[in-house]
């Protein structure tokens, strides 16, 4: 359960600890296996993602007032991304991840039927790339099982390479049994537009044979029913971002763009173990917007007060039912 607990305690940090679990041969390598096939490790090798969401209405946001709103229509997103180790060893591992994803979409604005004055040249849609080199260490501190974890990350589009970013997290595992988990820890990023450091707090818990509590602050929280067999249903939420870069070609706004949304999802979740490889996901629910916008590739605003940096154009949305099926591939059994 120990390792299992190290695996959830960083589920931040792009799944850059994945193989933690997988790679790490001892006495608990039987039961480990098992307690993955039970509890679909989200430790995987390539996963392709497909997501679809109905029309929604947009409202653009700046200098204090709403100036366009309209309809998005036909939103698509595709992505793929991957996790490779490069070096496993007792303590010290490093990994590298990539992730590419797609957007489409078409926006028409409300006034003439016309399309967006901000997305007006997304006919091919818009790209978003990023690879990371991510470390982790294992060691004691307190007499407590200790992970320090540190990402190095560069991203861009199909028009070049754009930012480069880090973050870190250190965790203290308080409590590890067989059948659950307690740590504590810290999040830290380079790029950010409030908080440089995030408390992170993750408690799993089998509380019945096929029922599991599994919480990681404040990313993400679920209930989850094990079936029998190769099926897991579970309902919870999590927190997702989507960013893209793109040309807005307006004068108000730099040349080359950043656009972020973080979004809140409540979901119900399907899972199915198709083999010893291969995995299927369904999830389906609601998709709010946290916050949404359009950025600087500093990804800086404009300051209010001194004390926040709001989008340069903060893009509204309501809460969008979204529907996503996935496909995933472990290397490892």
């Amino acid at each position: 359960m120990r390792k299992i607990a190290i695996y959830t305690t960083t589920v931040l940090s792009i799944f850059s600890t994945a193989a933690i679990a997988q790679n790490q041969p001892d006495s608990l390598t039987t039961r480990l296996r098992d307690y993955v096939a039970r509890n679909f490790s989200e430790a995987r090798t390539f996963n392709l993602y497909w997501q679809t969401m109905p029309t929604q209405d947009y409202t653009l946001h700046r200098n204090g007032s709403d100036y366009e709103n309209g309809e998005l229509r036909d939103i698509h997103y595709i992505q793929f991304s991957g996790t490779v180790p490069i070096i496993s060893r007792n303590r010290f591992s490093l990994y590298a991840n990539w992730q590419t994803n797609f957007y489409q979409f078409k926006a028409q604005n409300s006034v003439n039927n016309g399309v967006s004055s901000l997305f007006h040249e997304n006919e091919d849609g818009y790209s978003y790339h990023k690879g990371t080199i991510a470390t982790t260490y294992k060691g004691k501190l307190f007499g407590k099982p200790f992970i320090l974890n540190a990402n190095l990350s560069g991203d861009g589009w199909n028009e070049g390479f754009e930012k480069m970013s880090g973050t870190f997290s250190a965790t203290m595992i308080l409590k590890s049994t067989s059948t659950s988990s307690f740590s504590v820890g810290a999040y830290g990023m380079t790029l950010y537009n409030e908080v440089p450091v995030l408390p992170i707090i993750s408690y799993t818990n089998r509380f019945a044979s096929h029922w599991i509590l599994d919480i990681t602050m404040p990313s993400r929280f679920y209930v989850r029913h094990d079936f029998r067999g190769n099926h897991r249903l579970s309902a919870g939420a999590q927190l997702e971002s989507e960013n893209f870069y793109f040309k807005p070609g307006l004068d108000y706004l730099p040349k080359t763009c950043f656009y972020t949304k973080e979004t809140f999802k409540p979901e119900i979740v399907y899972e199915y173990i198709i083999n010893e490889h291969f995995y299927l996901i369904a999830r389906a629910g609601g998709s709010a917007v946290i916050r949404g916008g359009v950025y600087g590739t500093d990804r800086k605003g404009t300051d209010r007060k001194g004390i926040d940096r709001d989008p340069l154009v903060k893009v509204k949305n309501p809460m969008t039912p979204f529907f996503n099926l996935g496909i995933s591939y472990n290397i490892f059994k």
